[in-house]
């Protein structure tokens, strides 16, 4: 089954090294998109604090083009141009580092053969939906000013999936944390 196919060669590759390696990745891709000179930050300076859909949980046709007119034409040529590349990197590192992450948690806590531990499969669903999202954002920048509806439909159903299946992410790994804590504890109280 590809499920644990998949699950199973996370888990391979999930050490102490690779969430090292995960991790810086994520933390460089994550300044980068967020900083100066290429991401957000340059970005809402150039547009008077005009930000792009990539941020929002949730949002209308209508509003998505609201949003892409607030930018005007230099913060679109800057959203197209500088953060979409970065936004083709930074779904992988965050990916990366979560499923690691998760497997590596779980690898302590639960045995090996547990089916909980295909819960590192959880990012994958988040960085798909994030890569949907932004064909959606690139094909309506590109098309812009013609406006795509059905286009920016799919986006805002895609966006909230995103979001929502980080934040699960991010819970899994507070959770295993948290159970490879108190299993540690309860090993030591038994010892």
């Amino acid at each position: 089954m590809i499920v644990d196919t998949v699950s199973s060669a996370i888990r391979n590759v999930s050490s102490g090294r690779a969430l090292l390696a995960s991790f810086a990745f994520f933390a460089v891709s994550a300044a980068l998109i967020n900083g100066r000179p290429f991401g957000l930050s340059a970005l809402t300076e150039l547009t008077g604090g005009a930000g792009i859909l990539d941020m929002e949980f949730t949002y209308t046709p209508v509003q998505a083009y609201a949003m892409l007119a607030a930018l005007g034409d230099a913060g679109r040529a800057f959203y197209l141009t500088r953060i979409v590349p970065l936004d083709l990197v930074f779904p992988l590192a965050y990916t990366l580092f979560y499923a690691v992450t998760i497997s590596w948690l779980l690898s302590r806590w639960l045995p090996a053969g547990s089916p909980w531990m295909r819960l590192n499969l959880v990012p994958l669903v988040a960085g798909a939906a994030d890569y949907c999202e932004n064909i959606g954002v690139i094909a309506m920048l590109l098309a812009y000013p013609a406006e795509l509806y059905g286009v920016a439909a799919f986006t805002a159903v895609i966006s909230p999936i995103k979001y929502t299946f980080i934040a699960v992410s991010v819970l899994l790994i507070l959770a295993a944390a948290a159970g490879w804590a108190a299993s540690g504890l309860r090993h030591r109280a038994g010892a």
